[in-house]
Order: structure tokens, then C-alpha cells, then sequence
């Protein structure tokens, strides 16, 4: 009872944004990037999820990692003027490149169009977090904007998604101002649905 209350509170809490979300509405990444922040919102501020950040380290490590391979290779040179250098810059290079590639390959396969992890504290601290994730797609010179949101339960590891398909038209008006009310129902609804199969297992 405690815990239902307290997400009652927090529903009760949470109100959309008074402030309008205004883009280029030719612009796909800006109307792309205004959808998947509002999206963001919804989870972390309405349900209040807590947000994971394991997928950004991810690729902040391996980026990190290949930017050190390029100082050693600039401070070798400076030391060790070239040809003297010429191993190390070439070895410093092969693993620069060879590190682009695994990300290039995280990105693809790992993170995806992944934008949030979130993860739903268990109340009482016993069971493990469950993870929720929210995912997005627009094709170029398209208007269907698909959005999707993956639940993973932290007992079982079962993963079930929701998602939705429909042109950005349904989000903006004509001047390009975030329709917010409308969103928040479409993104909340895959949610629930989510939320209440979660309730009958």
C-alpha cells in the first residue's frame, strides 16, 4: 500500500512543462532530438525512474581509450623525432584505428538508437531493478517518427517492448511547437501497457 501511494504521489506531482518545445520542423534531427528528450522526460519525471548511464560510459571509455593512443603517439613524435618515432606512431595508429572500429560496432550493435536506460527501484530494496528503456528511429526526409520502450524485469531477465509508429505531424503544429499533452498520453500509454503485464505475471 505504502509504495502504491507513493507512486500515486509522484504521479500526482509530475505536470507537464508550461514552457513550449519550438523546432525547425524541417529539421529532422532537431524534431527527432525534441521527441526523444520529451520522451526522456516523461519516464524520469512522471515516473520517476532513475537514469543509468552504463551505455554512454561505455562508449566514453572506449573513446577515451583511443584519445590516449593519439596523445602517446604526439608526445612520442615530440620526443623521438620522426623516423626514430616511426613504430611507436605506427602502432599508436593501427590501435587508434582498431578502436574506432569497436566503437563503430558498439554503437551499432550495443547501443543502437538506444537514448535512455532507466532503471525502477525496487520500494522495499529486496528484488533487483528493473530496466527501462526507451529507443527511437527517423528516417531522413521521412515523417514517421517510431518510438519504442523495453521493459526487462529484474527477477526474470524477460524483456517485453511496446511501440509506435506515427508521423511527427501528430506531435507539432503548423510553427513547430511540441504538441506535449499529446505526446505524453502516446508515450505513457506504451508504458502502462507495459507496467500492467508486468502486474499479471
Amino acid at each position: 500500500m505504502a509504495a502504491r501511494n507513493g507512486k500515486s504521489g509522484i504521479l500526482e506531482k509530475w505536470r507537464i512543462d508550461e514552457k513550449p518545445v519550438k523546432v525547425d520542423k524541417w529539421d529532422g534531427a532537431a524534431v527527432k532530438n525534441s521527441l526523444d528528450d520529451a520522451a526522456k522526460k516523461v519516464l524520469l519525471e512522471k515516473y520517476g525512474y532513475v537514469e543509468n548511464f552504463s551505455l554512454v560510459d561505455g562508449r566514453l571509455f572506449i573513446c577515451t581509450v583511443s584519445c590516449l593512443f593519439a596523445i602517446v603517439a604526439l608526445i612520442w613524435d615530440y620526443l623521438h623525432p620522426f623516423p626514430e618515432s616511426k613504430p611507436v606512431l605506427a602502432c599508436c595508429l593501427f590501435t587508434y584505428f582498431i578502436m574506432m572500429g569497436i566503437l563503430t560496432l558498439y554503437t551499432s550493435y550495443k547501443e543502437k538508437n538506444i537514448f535512455l536506460v532507466s532503471l525502477q527501484k525496487d520500494p522495499a530494496g529486496m528484488d533487483p531493478d528493473d530496466v527501462w528503456q526507451l529507443s527511437s528511429r527517423l528516417k531522413r526526409f521521412d515523417d514517421q517518427y517510431t518510438l519504442r520502450v523495453s521493459f526487462t524485469d529484474g527477477k526474470t531477465k524477460q524483456t517485453r517492448e511496446a511501440e509506435f509508429t506515427k508521423s511527427v505531424g501528430a506531435f507539432f503544429d503548423e510553427n513547430g511547437t511540441l504538441a506535449m499533452n499529446q505526446y505524453e498520453k502516446a508515450v505513457s500509454k506504451l508504458h502502462d501497457s507495459l507496467a500492467s503485464d508486468k502486474k499479471t505475471k
